[in-house]
């Protein structure tokens, strides 16, 4: 099962981040202004919690 949640970043309203839970693991995604700004990365949800995603403000 795919879970998906947004989050706006707070230091640039424009950016927001993408954070895909699957099975495997996370996967990161950045879009600014409604566009994907790189493939994506796979990582690790202590990773995500470090860079402060988690901290954001979460989008419905």
């Amino acid at each position: 099962m795919v879970k998906r949640e947004w989050y706006r970043d707070r230091y640039n309203s424009k950016k927001t981040w993408e954070v895909v839970k699957m099975v495997g693991g996370y996967y990161l995604r950045q879009y600014v202004d409604g566009q994907q700004v790189n493939t994506g990365l796979r990582t690790t949800k202590a990773f995500i919690a470090s860079i402060g995603i988690f901290e954001f403000e979460r989008i419905v």
